[in-house]
Formats: structure tokens, sequence, C-alpha cells
């Protein structure tokens, strides 16, 4: 196990070393800390499910403009919902992207969904993304 979490954006010591799929499943390692090994678990379980129903606007977003960033709501989840997605504009970078809309919902699929609405909203609104209106 290293000494410091392995997320570019953390400098925090590692907790937890876990398994990361690079060219097969799950044959590297990584230590990973507290915080970021909870986003990790939360990924995985997720990731491996397929989608309920498609998401045209963010992928369309995802391809063209920017990332997303997927985390607990640190506000009040029974307002919210416990889980937050951030649509980002730019390149992966924080000091150069700038935040466009973000979706709660209870888990990380319908955070995702209400993501894609906010972006279809944009859409439809400014066309931005590009898609026929």
């Amino acid at each position: 196990m290293r000494k410091f979490c392995e997320n570019q954006f953390c400098h925090n010591p590692g907790a937890i070393v876990v398994p990361v799929s690079v060219d097969g499943p799950s044959d590297q390692q990584r230590t990973l800390c507290a915080t970021c090994e909870e986003s990790y678990s939360l990924g995985v379980q997720q990731g491996t499910l397929s989608r309920s129903k498609p998401t045209p606007s963010l992928d369309l977003f995802l391809r063209k403009k920017g990332f997303v960033i997927i985390g607990r709501n640190q506000g009040d989840a029974s307002k919210h919902g416990a889980i937050e997605a951030w649509a980002y504009e730019g390149p992966l970078d924080f000091d150069k992207a700038q935040p466009v809309v973000f979706g709660v919902g209870s888990c990380i699929r319908d955070s995702i969904a209400a993501l894609d609405e906010q972006l279809a909203a944009r859409r439809t609104s400014k066309h931005e993304i590009g898609l026929p209106g």
C-alpha cells in the first residue's frame, strides 16, 4: 500500500488498496483514501448495471464538451437526494473547467437521469449541444 491516495486530485493519506481494471478485469491495484474509496465503490456497483434509459443529451455533452463528477450530496439528502452529478465544460482540469449543470437523486442512476434532463433543457433553450431541435 502506498502512503498517499493515488487519485491525482487528492492528497489524503492512503487507507485501502482496491482492484482496478486497466487491460483486464482487476489487473492492477491502487491505494485510495477513505473518501475516494467510497466514491470508487459506488461507481463500481453502479457501473456494472446497465442503464435503465438512454441519456442522449449527456452522451453528446461528454463526446463534445466535458466531463461529469459524481459524489455524495453534502446538503440535506432528504430534500434533494443522496447523490449529485455535476457536468463540467472544458478540459479535465478544475482550474480551467466550468460547471454547467447538476442533477441530484437517490442513487447514481437517478442523478445521471436528472443531469441528462438538465442538459436537454439547456439544449432546447440555448441550442448549445447541437442536437436537432
